[in-house]
């Protein structure tokens, strides 16, 4: 039977509760509903385990986020003094074999021909294919200059938006197909739509769930979103961009 609804949920950070909460609202059935998670479903929320886990035994799609790169990281680092990731989290070490498989076999993107979409965790150069895109590009891009290089947030935090000369990827585009992507929190209860002239679009659906925002789902082929607000704010954000 062909799947009638593909259901996208933005990064989720460990806010297990609201995670259970929309698919109810959802009324998901694995039957006829593909879903596919965007991405950082660890991290600031309160039970990163609990998140990975219902993932895994729901045997879900999820592209890799920068976050989940970092239980890798530290996995792989475990006895090199020499590596920054070495200590971890400390419920990193609750993460066992079954559940550190899951996270390292995630895809940088998922392609979605039927939609002429592409689901992935950050951001993506123009004219670029999604194949030949840099990694890191895939996991942490946000902000560009007017020559598309790379701008860290600490940057624009620091000397401000318009000094740096900073705009945001989306502004770039089009990419030739939609695209689904999530990492930067553009609004606490509205998802980001940016138009095209050749039909497509970019949609950024983190609306901060751990941030005390909500958490997001789109979906296709109706575009139709659905959020759960979160219970509490789990995490401060640093950053105000």
């Amino acid at each position: 039977m062909g799947k009638k609804r593909t259901i996208i949920i933005s990064d989720i950070h460990g806010c297990l509760d609201e995670f259970q909460e929309l698919l109810r609202k959802l009324q998901y059935d694995q039957e006829t509903d593909r879903l596919i998670l965007r991405g950082d479903l660890v991290d600031r929320g309160p039970d990163s385990c609990g998140v990975v886990r219902k993932a895994r035994q729901m045997d879900l799609e999820c592209v890799l986020g920068n976050h989940d790169q970092k239980i890798i990281k530290w996995f792989r680092s475990q006895g090199s003094q020499q590596e920054q990731f070495h200590q971890g989290k400390d419920y990193y070490r609750q993460f066992d074999d079954a559940d550190i498989n899951y996270i390292a076999q995630m895809p940088l993107f998922i392609r979605l021909p039927e939609y002429n979409a592409i689901v992935l965790h950050a951001g993506l150069r123009a004219g670029i294919p999604v194949e030949k895109q840099d990694r890191q590009d895939l996991l942490y891009l946000r902000y560009c200059d007017s020559d598309q290089k790379f701008i860290s947030l600490k940057k624009i935090h620091k000397i401000g938006k318009k000094e740096a000369d900073a705009h945001f990827w989306t502004e770039f585009g089009p990419f030739g197909c939609n695209i689904i992507y999530g990492h930067n929190v553009n609004s606490v209860e509205n998802i980001r739509i940016d138009h095209y002239e050749d039909g497509t679009a970019a949609y950024g659906i983190d609306t901060g769930c751990c941030f005390g925002g909500r958490l997001t789902a789109l979906i296709l082929p109706s575009f139709e979103v659905v959020q759960v607000q979160a219970q509490k704010t789990y995490h401060q954000s640093k950053f105000t961009i």
